[in-house]
């Protein structure tokens, strides 16, 4: 019976030896190709995901830069406003009472040494006039100040205009004040310095 085979009777088990071989290779191709697709999806969902994340974090941070420039603006207008009305005011303070100054030295070049109420009546016109500036100032947030005695000497604060000895009091301390200054209502910002005497 064996005889019946013709002699090239192995040449099929061969040809399925590598047909079997050519399908585990296709199908191993096919999983990596499988595999590779499901990676790139991976990839592609992280790479999603990342890019969603950094605009996100983009758009907020813009948002706020956007909300801080507005109100750094706000604030600056705001400010620059705030500064030509104060301007204003004060300059037309000044022109006030530099016209009524303009009006008393007039009076005063005709004002009668000897009459005392002439005299007494231009004094009170200055007197007028000095009150309307001290007004004018405090109302501006301008305000004197006395350094305190035995404070250490300053010269951005105090203007040196003597110098003695004092009981208890070492060398360059404020040991007396002649003259005081002014300073606006912010702290340590001294329009004019006030005039010490220091000590030795």
């Amino acid at each position: 019976m064996n005889d019946d085979y013709p002699l090239g009777s192995e040449t099929p088990a061969a040809g399925r030896e590598d047909h079997t071989l050519g399908s585990s290779t296709i199908y191993r191709l096919c999983e990596e190709v499988i595999a590779l697709r499901e990676y790139d999806k991976r990839q592609l969902r992280s790479l999603e995901q990342t890019l969603a994340k950094v605009r996100d974090e983009l758009k907020t941070s813009f948002n706020s830069f956007a909300a801080d420039t507005q109100r750094a603006y706000q604030g600056l207008r705001q400010e620059v406003q705030g500064e030509k009305k104060f301007s204003l005011n004060l300059l037309l303070t000044v022109l006030e009472i530099g016209q009524e100054l303009e009006h008393l030295t007039k009076v005063g070049g005709e004002v009668d040494p000897a009459n005392p109420e002439a005299v007494k009546g231009f004094v009170e016109g200055v007197a007028v006039q000095s009150r309307k500036v001290q007004a004018t100032l405090k109302r501006l947030g301008v305000v004197p100040y006395e350094p305190q005695l035995g404070s250490a000497y300053n010269p951005a604060l105090h203007e040196r205009v003597g110098s003695d000895r004092f009981e208890g009091m070492g060398p360059l301390l404020v040991g007396k004040v002649v003259e005081p200054g002014y300073a606006s209502q912010q702290p340590d910002f001294k329009l004019v310095r006030a005039k010490v005497i220091v000590s030795e």
